[in-house]
């Protein structure tokens, strides 16, 4: 292993038949970016200025015209996606001569470290990672030991305050020495360490581990660092802007020696602090690095002019930048859309019709199409409409292929060949497909193992020691053992290749004849998906040079949703702003642009002491609109339902910042003038349709507001009756469905918008007219 590592020289560069005017394909700033190959270099990279080109070109650069071996440079970036497209391009630039470069997420290059080191480290090679399903399954099983309720600490907590401390690199010790007096926190403290062994005991590590723990573990063996300082002379990182500290860290201790560092990143795409990334190493990069070169990439391959000067004028309005202009040599383009809406069902509606006129009028697929919003509550009527117009749609960000089921079920039995001492995926399986092992006896059976120090493989040996066992449930866990061996003995077959044991595991076990009613759907889909499974690990077993269990194993842990977003020229696609990073369509609508959306609530409070959290999300409205090829069209409403009551917004302030002349304004009102009477109403209501897949309790109606105590029967009694018959006159007697019998007291605005205040017992109510219900008393 250690010619794969340090120290490895030849006597001539590698030479390749890539085309060596490549570097005319760039313009000047992206060539100044790839010809800058020496000391530290800051390319601060624009949406959509071909920043992975900079990144490809600037490697093959290295090799073809520096004399650069391939084994000497370290590529980083985010996803396994990302990764891929870029050993790709290098492939199609240098051929096989970049095959020794390590190109990788941080996960799967410190995995790989973590694995080369074992023995430096004082690991198990073998060991496992943990996603966050495992995750949690580990902090439920330690919370229970320590006994320790939900309302004291609950799992999904404790992991965001360990997480919390482990990108801050606090481990448990010294968080335990920091919490000080606070309950909370010593809980927290206590719950850490019993975590932390949990993994230890498993010979496994979490996704946060797998980058503190390289980190500390160069710290304590400065000789193992010097050898990969030695190894990775040139350092490239992607997407810097989204690295927390430990990666921070990780990249400043290898860059040491060297300091050929390139990090490319836009600090104005800063969008992810909750998951610890820190905007401050990308705006501290001088600081750090005072010889540091600074270059811009501002020219624009993918947006039309009149959408870069939205999105231009509104981060404009940030102060934590580093600054820049994107521009394009495109021309103009359409206007951006700015579109009022009546209420959140009628901003669906427009999304459809818009949709359905630009595939007719331009050409466009649903596929060229996306509909973003802050939160993934904000898609239900946007499904429910998109139902009743029958167009095809995709959630993106739903359930991963890799979090289904019956796929973590089979990943949990190949775990446990290669890591015997893995409980986690062991309390999953043992009896999966039921095969009478009960809670009770599983219990037992952890306690044993946690009284003898032991793993649940090593207490299963010795099953006979366990007490308070019935001979059956005895019986039972000695054929679950005797499986496991059988099944891990077949693992060690070595002419055996994945796609086989996979077989070998569905057939020893049963799962695929357990799965669930035969010839039901759910059946036919689970098998469907064990299927999909099968075919990956030929696929692996294809395309690997040494097709190792345990190297499928670590790529399957180091997957993201990213990694797992198909393309698809068939439907439109629903997403979160923070699922679009990265992606790009012809036509994009950001809808929900309203005060407490976007921003968020929490975001319009925090502004108040510091504007990092509103700035923020300014950012990430700033990625939603450079995510638009040609169309874009920005939507608020002036009623939303949220929190399960219809609530009157305010246009978002990000709307404000927001250049007019830039922009075609539209008024799109509601369906139909719903409120004015009863009989009208309800014609309405039952002649629309309902959504022909998705049933959804409706929620409570009306929008509420703080009662007026001042308010009493007797006043309400003395308030004169309007002229006319309508039914929404002052003075009027109604019924409401959810509040019964009430009197209007006051009214304003006309038609969809008309707002009744309304005294129910005394009590006053205010609804918005048209979504109300109400019938004559």
């Amino acid at each position: 292993m250690s010619d794969s590592i340090g120290g490895r020289e030849a006597s001539a560069a590698p030479r390749s038949s890539a085309n060596p005017d490549m570097l005319d394909d760039l313009n000047p700033a992206q060539r100044q970016a790839v010809e800058n190959t020496e000391g530290p270099v800051l390319v601060i990279a624009g949406a959509g200025s071909g920043k992975t080109r900079v990144l490809t070109y600037r490697i093959a650069h290295l090799i073809r015209h520096h004399d650069v071996f391939p084994w000497h440079i370290l590529a980083v970036t985010f996803t396994n996606k990302a990764a891929g497209e870029m050993r790709e391009r290098m492939d199609q630039l240098v051929g096989s001569d970049s095959g020794e470069a390590w190109i990788g997420t941080f996960h799967s290059v410190c995995a790989r470290i973590l694995r080369y080191e074992a023995s430096a480290f004082g690991l198990d090679s073998n060991f496992t990672i943990y996603d966050e399903d495992d995750r949690r399954s580990a902090m439920r099983r330690v919370l229970a030991e320590l006994d320790i309720s939900d309302e004291d600490l609950d799992a999904r907590r404790a992991l965001a305050s360990i997480s919390r401390a482990k990108n801050a690199m606090i481990d448990c010790a010294l968080f335990a020495e920091q919490a000080s007096e606070n309950p909370h926190d010593m809980i927290v403290a206590r719950v850490y360490k019993a975590y932390e062994a949990a993994l230890r005991s498993n010979h496994a590590f979490d996704f946060d581990d797998l980058i503190v723990e390289p980190v500390r573990q160069f710290r304590r063996c400065p000789e193992v660092l010097d050898k990969y300082r030695q190894r990775f002379r040139y350092i490239l990182v992607d997407e810097y802007q989204d690295t927390n500290r430990p990666q921070y860290l990780l990249t400043r201790l290898l860059a040491e020696e060297h300091h050929n560092l390139c990090c490319v990143g836009d600090d104005d795409q800063s969008i992810y602090s909750f998951r610890g990334a820190d905007i401050r190493n990308i705006l501290e990069f001088e600081r750090d690095y005072p010889e540091a070169k600074v270059i811009r990439l501002e020219q624009n391959y993918r947006s039309t002019g009149r959408i870069l000067a939205v999105a231009n004028a509104v981060i404009s309005n940030n102060r934590g930048r580093k600054g820049k202009k994107l521009w394009t040599a495109a021309g103009e383009g359409a206007p951006i859309e700015l579109a009022e809406c009546a209420d959140d069902r009628a901003e669906a509606r427009h999304v459809v019709s818009t949709v359905t006129k630009l595939c007719r009028e331009e050409g466009l697929t649903l596929g060229d199409a996306a509909v973003l919003y802050r939160t993934n509550a904000q898609s239900r009527c946007l499904e429910e409409e998109l139902q009743r117009g029958a167009l095809p749609y995709t959630i993106i960000g739903g359930i991963r292929f890799y979090e289904r089921r019956e796929i973590k079920d089979l990943v949990a039995y190949l775990r446990i060949l290669v890591n015997p001492a893995d409980d986690v995926s062991l309390l999953r399986v043992i009896n999966v497909p039921k095969r009478g092992i009960g809670g009770t006896t599983v219990d037992r059976l952890k306690a044993y193992a946690v009284d003898t120090s032991s793993s649940l493989t090593e207490t299963l040996a010795r099953v006979a020691e366990v007490p308070g066992l019935a001979a059956r449930a005895r019986g039972k866990l000695r054929e679950f053992a005797e499986l496991i061996s059988t099944l891990t003995s077949i693992a060690q077959e070595p002419e055996l290749d994945l796609a086989d044991l996979a077989k070998k595991v569905l057939e020893g076990t049963g799962y695929l004849d357990a799965l669930a009613t035969p010839g039901s759907i759910e059946e036919m889909t689970r098998r469907e998906n064990v299927g999909q499974l099968v075919a990956r690990m030929e696929e692996f077993d294809e395309s690997k040079e040494e097709p190792t269990l345990s190297a499928f194993l670590e790529e399957v842990a180091l997957m993201t949703s990213a990694d797992e977003q198909g393309e698809s020229t068939e439907s439109l696609a629903l997403m979160t702003l923070h699922m679009a990073k990265g992606l790009e369509f012809p036509l994009v609508f950001i809808t929900g642009l309203e005060e407490h959306l976007l921003p968020t609530s929490r975001a319009i409070e925090e502004s108040q002491t510091s504007p990092e959290s509103l700035e923020e999300e300014r950012r990430l409205f700033y990625v939603g609109i450079t995510r638009a090829r040609r169309h874009l069209v920005l939507a608020w409403s002036r009623w939303r339902y949220m929190f399960g009551s219809l609530q009157e917004t305010r246009p978002s302030r990000f709307l404000g910042e927001v250049p007019r002349e830039l922009v075609e304004e539209r008024e799109i009102a509601a369906a139909g003038d719903l409120g004015m009477r009863a009989a009208s109403r309800r014609a309405q209501r039952f002649s629309t349709p309902a959504p022909a897949k998705v049933v959804r309790k409706p929620a409570p109606e009306g929008v509420h507001y703080e009662w007026d105590e001042s308010e009493t029967a007797s006043h309400i009694d003395e308030i004169p009756l309007d002229d006319g018959n309508d039914l929404m006159s002052v003075g009027r007697w109604v019924l409401h469905p959810s509040w019964g019998r009430g009197r209007i007291v006051d009214r304003e605005g006309s038609g969809s918008d008309m707002k009744l205040s309304i005294s129910f017992g005394g009590r006053l109510k205010k609804v918005l007219a048209a979504y109300a219900h109400l019938e004559p008393a």
